[in-house]
């Protein structure tokens, strides 16, 4: 017999409610969902109708507009957004901080008059931003006096921050990790199939905080030397894109470094950015 909670369908979306689910997660995130995308916001708010058990998008969309609608549109919110992540993804980054930006910033006194920072701003599960902690450990060891160093994470899930900070991987989330990383910077079950875990030492030097990149709260505590801002702009209308921009540096100390995705381009730099290299800024 078939169980009436395995026979919901999801309801057809219409272009109307289609627009009042975007605009609604564009306030809460930034994020511009195109209203052609029907099918993408039918299957994924489709899931977080089942969760409600809400019939239809009209009684979801009157919850939005009730009075726990704020909190409902952050569930929304990150039902719309997509968190692709790897360990060592695009790879020259890390590559060039490693051999140039590292350097540079430690004879400028980064890691001895002030702690390092690497701030990965969208961290999604973590991926990124344990991969710039496993850098810079292996940049320290190799320094007489060693370095002052963190790394920390935002995010405007915060389903997905506590997944980042729990820093929990299968095998498939770190296959860009070479065995001998692994071996020194993983923890793992006995059971099979095999779950790992960042170990402690590199844990104990990460922060993860809520942020919204449109909109970011003044009393966000991170100024950083390195901000990772990697694949995200792609979700922002050009406008917010330079609100996201200006805001991450206003975070930036001078002379650091701002890190784009490969694939993105920023449509209008801000005064105190100059490009140095492809998707690599520095502040001045």
């Amino acid at each position: 017999m078939t169980h009436p909670e395995n026979t919901f369908a999801t309801p057809k979306l219409t272009a109307a409610q289609a627009r009042t689910l975007i605009a609604t997660a564009k306030r809460i995130t930034g994020v511009a969902v195109s209203v052609d995308k029907i099918s993408f916001l039918e299957l994924r708010v489709g899931r977080r109708l089942r969760e409600l058990n809400c019939r239809d998008f009209d009684s979801y969309i009157d919850i939005l507009r009730g009075s726990n609608g704020e909190v409902e549109a952050r569930y929304l919110a990150e039902a719309l957004t997509t968190h692709t992540t790897s360990f060592f993804r695009e790879k020259l980054h890390y590559d060039w901080l490693e051999k140039e930006g590292l350097p540079a910033l430690l004879e400028n006194g980064a890691g001895r008059d002030h702690k390092l920072t690497v701030w990965s701003a969208a961290c999604s599960l973590g991926s990124e931003m344990w991969t710039a902690a496993i850098v810079l450990d292996q940049f320290a060891r190799n320094l007489p006096g060693g370095l002052s160093w963190d790394v920390a994470g935002t995010d405007v899930s915060r389903q997905i921050l506590r997944r980042a900070a729990d820093a929990v991987f299968t095998e498939d989330q770190i296959s860009g990790l070479p065995d001998s990383l692994r071996r020194e910077y993983l923890m793992h079950s006995r059971g099979t199939p095999r779950i790992y875990r960042i170990v402690p030492e590199l844990r104990s030097r990460a922060r993860l905080c809520w942020a919204n990149l449109v909109d970011l709260d003044r009393r966000l505590g991170i100024t950083a030397d390195v901000v990772f801002l990697r694949n995200v702009l792609i979700y922002f209308q050009p406008e917010d894109q330079l609100r996201a921009v200006k805001g991450v540096v206003s975070r930036l100390r001078t002379g650091g470094y701002l890190m784009t995705g490969h694939s993105e381009s920023l449509s209008e730099l801000p005064g105190d950015l100059r490009q140095i290299a492809a998707s690599i800024y520095q502040k001045v």
